[in-house]
């Protein structure tokens, strides 16, 4: 096994087995890209109108209605293509290098052609390219947070498994691999995301529910039309060309638009704000979310260690502890272009150590007083790492490790154990990793066996060490929760650890319990439910946890929002109602699963994504009430006119212009509108409600009616007055567009001193248009109009 594969063994295990990759991605072609723009039930609707306006011979209404359609789909198109490219510089995937034994002796090989049964050299700082077995002499320790969500280290030994794309922290080993590429435990989870649907977002749901309805209204009307105008001894032939006119007044062409530009200029906020939309109806998503799931480390937290407090008997000690601290560290410190500012190389809790003694003494003086002469790696069996250090002479021995091993190996008293013990243990229900320290110096001439130098120690102290909390962290969960938003925090880390946290950036407002991921095992469904509704961390959890909470969370109704940043959040990534993946430290199968990622993996970007998910959801329902008010009108004004035995008061060629026009700049204008200051006070909206409330429904009629009886009175009183039909068409015609634009205003609301700019000007462009169509000659043939 020493000579590892042979060059050939591996090649036809490679043909085999094929290379050790990862696929994240499903195949998605521009084309197709294109074509999920267009399944919508609305667009279906306005399909429906375009091919019968071809049917019944009026070809112009039939392109009119597919160009929308068309242009529809092209800014969804655009907006999502630019997302993927985004997505593509934040990916950190690179084609790598991994040393392996080949042919008896050492080389390096791409890490895509690793095969099972290759033997693999790895070193501290590297990543595991495969699953697989470890050989080695001494304990290593892993870094495992991207499969587990557990921010420290894990000890391995002698024929322990390690998994692809965990990190060795510290030690070197050879390892066998066994499994590669979609069979490994990463590759699994990736397969599985495949097999998980994503639902509608609550708007699409909406949309949907209120094409249904327009389209029940349209098929109603439309069938009423036919019997009143053969009972009036119309031919038939006019009848059904009026029965398409009123489908089209009552289909608002520019609806998809609208929401289509209102979502992609919500998007490019959101980009501004370090926030890349990969789906545009997550914008909106996010306005409705109840409930967030996020994970600790590296979400809530900085993802790096530091040591918060410290205890020693004396501070003439304290020298001592620094050093014990600083030798034997197999981390090291690279100063940042700031003053006073370092990065972290190597194991976290060995550069905490570093950080608190750089920090505290001087780091480079304890390294240059003396020199190395043995040293003894962390041992799982002893938890401690012991350094032989010389100065002037004299041996010294530091020891740092758990600090019940470290007190155990002291001079100290049964009663001054128990008095240190109750200190550290304090710290631990901090959620603080406490490390022990003691010292002595020998006379030894030679070298020292480890048990003789751990033996009667004194005992300087101990640190503890934590994962700090992000600074805007406390402020967002704040803010989340005046919004009415429920934070959750679910991690793989211990419950002390997570329940201090929670703590500390007010996530909890009172000592509240912790379930951990065994009880969730043994719970049944329906109490889990019962006690997930109380909880706010959810501690020692594995992924099928996760995603089972988010799971239960929508099933009991709530919309829900995922963070994550690990192999092990992606199931629920996309589970969730809206998934959001942390584009710094995020895995390739977490970003790929996600609708938004966060470019700078701050939850607050999070919270300001939400503020602006809310303002476009009111910004479309104030451009819907508009759309629905003026297309009321019109298709009732229709509809009336024939009832009553009257000239058709609008031409289809008319209607359409009017929708073009009105259902335009306008309506862009109310989908862009300036955010309420006050939207995140209120709390995130029913995900059951339909997307009009009964007071804009109520609006929607008494505007719709109210206009359409006075344009009939205006359409009859000019008819009574012996005035042409056209002359009639073209009054009626004008001022239904000069009523749109009044609309517009009253549905926006708010002070006029505060007025939506782009609404001035679209109101005003539409004007003019109208005013050139009106009374310019050309434009007068084609829409049928003259005084």
């Amino acid at each position: 096994m020493e000579k590892g594969l042979s060059s050939q063994e591996a090649l036809e295990k490679l043909k085999t087995l094929g290379k050790n990759e990862i696929t994240t991605k499903e195949s998605r072609t521009y084309f197709s890209l294109l074509l999920s723009q267009f399944p919508t039930f609305i667009n279906a609707i306005l399909a429906g109108a375009s091919l019968l306006s071809f049917i019944i011979g009026e070809p112009l209404d039939g392109l009119f209605i597919l160009s929308i359609l068309f242009v529809n789909a092209i800014f969804g198109f655009i907006q999502e293509y630019r997302a993927e490219k985004s997505l593509d510089k934040l990916r950190n995937y690179v084609k790598s290098n991994v040393r392996v034994i080949r042919d008896g002796r050492e080389q390096q090989i791409p890490t895509i052609d690793l095969v099972p049964q290759d033997l693999v050299i790895l070193s501290e700082g590297d990543r595991v390219p495969a699953d697989g077995k470890l050989i080695v002499n001494k304990t290593i320790e892993i870094d495992e947070s991207i499969l587990t969500g557990e921010s420290l280290p894990v000890i391995k030994n002698h024929n322990d498994p390690v998994f692809s794309g965990t990190l060795i922290t510290k030690g070197s080993c050879h390892f066998i691999v066994e499994k590669t590429g979609m069979l490994t435990k990463f590759g699994q989870i990736a397969q599985t995301l495949s097999a998980i649907k994503a639902d509608k977002t609550p708007l699409e749901k909406r949309l949907d529910s209120l094409a249904k309805i327009l389209s029940i209204i349209v098929i109603i009307t439309a069938s009423l039309i036919i019997p009143i105008g053969i009972f009036q001894g119309k031919e038939l032939f006019p009848i059904i060309l009026l029965a398409v006119s009123i489908g089209i007044a009552a289909i608002p062409e520019g609806l998809p638009a609208v929401v289509t530009i209102a979502l992609a200029l919500g998007t490019g906020k959101m980009a501004k704000k370090r926030a890349i939309v990969r789906k545009m109806a997550s914008v909106e998503t996010l306005g409705a979310v109840q409930i967030i799931l996020t994970d600790k480390t590296g979400t809530l937290t900085q993802n790096t260690m530091k040591v918060k407090k410290f205890w020693v008997e004396n501070n003439q000690v304290l020298p001592d502890l620094l050093k014990a601290c600083v030798f034997g560290n197999t981390a090291s410190l690279i100063e940042r272009a700031q003053k006073n500012s370092f990065d972290v190389i190597g194991d976290k809790t060995d550069g905490a150590l570093l950080l608190f003694a750089q920090q505290t003494g001087s780091l480079e003086s304890v390294k240059n007083s003396g020199k190395i002469l043995d040293e003894f790696s962390f041992d799982s069996q002893t938890k401690t790492v012991t350094t032989i250090w010389e100065d002037n002479n004299k041996k010294h021995v530091f020891v740092r490790g758990a600090p019940e091993a470290v007190l155990a190996r002291s001079t100290l008293k049964e009663q001054e154990r128990k008095k240190i013990t109750d200190l550290f243990e304090g710290y631990a229900k901090e959620g603080l990793r406490v490390i022990g320290f003691g010292t002595k110096t020998s006379n030894h001439t030679g070298s020292i066996k480890r048990e003789e130098a751990e033996k009667d120690i004194s005992f300087l102290g101990f640190v503890g060490i934590y994962d700090p909390p992000r600074p805007e962290a406390k402020q967002a969960v704040q803010e989340a929760r005046m919004a009415g938003i429920k934070t959750i925090m679910v991690t793989g880390d211990n419950h002390l650890t997570a329940l201090a946290i929670a703590s500390e950036i007010g996530l909890i407002e009172k000592d509240e319990d912790v379930v951990t991921g065994e009880e969730i095992e043994k719970l049944p469904d329906e109490e889990l439910e019962k006690l997930m509704l109380k909880t706010r961390i959810f501690a020692r959890t594995k992924p099928e946890d996760k995603l089972r909470l988010v799971t239960l969370f929508k099933k009991l109704g709530f919309v829900v929002g995922v963070t994550g940043d690990g192999v092990n959040d992606a199931l629920a990534l996309k589970r969730s109602d809206v998934g959001i993946a942390m584009g710094q430290k995020g895995t390739d199968v977490a970003k790929e699963a996600s609708d938004i990622v966060l470019t700078d993996d701050n939850f607050s970007t999070l919270v300001k994504a939400i503020e602006e998910g809310r303002t476009i959801y009111n910004n479309i329902v104030k451009a819907i009430t508009y759309l629905l008010s003026g297309n009321l009108s019109e298709i009732s004004l229709v509809f009336f006119a024939t009832f009553l035995g009257l000239p058709n008061p609008l031409l289809t060629t008319q209607i359409l212009w009017m929708n073009l026009v009105t259902d335009g700049l306008p309506a862009l204008a109310l989908a862009s509108d300036t955010k309420d200051p006050d939207v995140l006070k209120h709390k995130p909206r029913n995900p059951n409600a339909p997307i009009l409330s009964n007071h804009r429904l109520v609006f929607i009629l008494i505007v719709g009616f109210s206009l359409s009886f006075f344009l009939l009175l205006i359409f009859k009183t000019l008819l009574d007055a012996h005035y042409t039909e056209t002359f009639a068409r073209t009054i009626v015609f004008n001022v239904l567009i000069v009523s749109h634009m009044i609309i517009a205003f009253i549905v926006r609301g708010g002070s006029i001193f505060k007025m939506n700019k782009f609404l001035v000007i679209g109101v005003l462009l539409t004007l003019l248009l109208q005013a050139i169509i009106t009374f310019n000659p050309f434009f007068q043939t084609i829409f049928h109009l003259g005084f």
